[in-house]
């Protein structure tokens, strides 16, 4: 949630499984539709990035913990704010922190105009 008066502020999340081979990137793709990914350039390493909202992301994570688990460098939530003027504040949800918590996903705050 933001704390704006600007309407067009938004806020979005996304958890990225990162470090994955081939296979996991397959089986994440075919589970996920939703989903963009690609290869870092600074080490070379494969990643997906799967929308998730406060509803679907206890679910996501379950299956990623249950299908993939092991097969992953990094699990993160990103969480990005996009605020056309400017911003008060950002409230994570308490679900939502709690939630990456339970499955060591760190929390990665992403700001733009």
């Amino acid at each position: 949630m933001i704390t704006t008066e600007n309407e067009d502020d938004r806020l979005a999340y996304r958890l990225v499984v990162h470090g994955i081979d081939a296979h996991t990137l397959e089986r994440l793709a075919i589970r996920f539709d939703c989903r963009r990914g690609g290869v870092r350039p600074t080490d070379g390493s494969v990643y997906i990035s799967l929308p998730v909202t406060v509803d679907t992301l206890a679910n996501t994570l379950l299956w990623i913990e249950t299908e993939v688990s092991g097969c992953y460098r990094e699990l993160y939530l990103g969480v990005s704010v996009h605020a056309k003027l400017s911003w008060s504040e950002v409230i994570i949800p308490a679900e939502i922190a709690s939630l990456a918590g339970q499955y060591h996903a760190a929390i990665k705050v992403l700001f733009s105009t």
